[in-house]
């Protein structure tokens, strides 16, 4: 049986072109320059992010400690947001059809990043910075991290 190919991540796209700038010829290096442009430009990723991935680490992924705090504040999170907008609800529904509407995911984040400053801590700050990456590929959210997304944006002012 021969196992599906995986897809690159955007991540390892960058580390292989990355890697080129090791060689020697001139023109490799130029050619490897310009593919990394392109594959940031195409793929949505900035300077930021790619600092952000070499300062966490080769795996890029989050300690153990950090996944953990940081799957208790979303859970914390999400029952006071939902608390909230349940309250919202019940105003809305006085005055309306009963339906909250949210923007879209990619309105949201993009609602968010250019607030990063009033943002609480750099947990949420790298969350809405991934989010915003994300969406602007036109990947959709998983339910958890759109709800995430939202209780930040209702938390910073945005308008439902």
């Amino acid at each position: 049986m021969v196992e599906p190919k995986k897809k690159t991540t955007p991540k390892e796209m960058v580390a292989m072109i990355a890697r080129q700038f090791s060689a020697h010829e001139r023109g490799v290096r130029a050619a490897a320059w310009r593919g990394l442009e392109s594959t940031m430009q195409s793929q949505g990723i900035t300077w930021v992010d790619v600092g952000d991935w070499i300062e966490r680490g080769a795996d890029g992924k989050y300690t153990e400690d950090e996944m953990r705090e940081f799957a208790q504040a979303v859970r914390a999170e999400g029952v006071e947001e939902g608390i909230k907008i349940g309250m919202a609800r019940g105003q809305a529904q006085q005055h309306s059809n009963g339906h909250i509407v949210l923007p879209e995911a990619s309105e949201m984040a993009e609602y968010c990043h250019e607030r990063l400053g009033r943002l609480k801590d750099d947990k949420q700050r790298d969350f809405v910075s991934d989010m915003y990456v994300i969406t602007r590929r036109r990947t959709s959210l998983s339910l958890g991290r759109l709800g995430y997304l939202a209780s930040i944006y209702i938390q910073i002012g945005g308008r439902i």
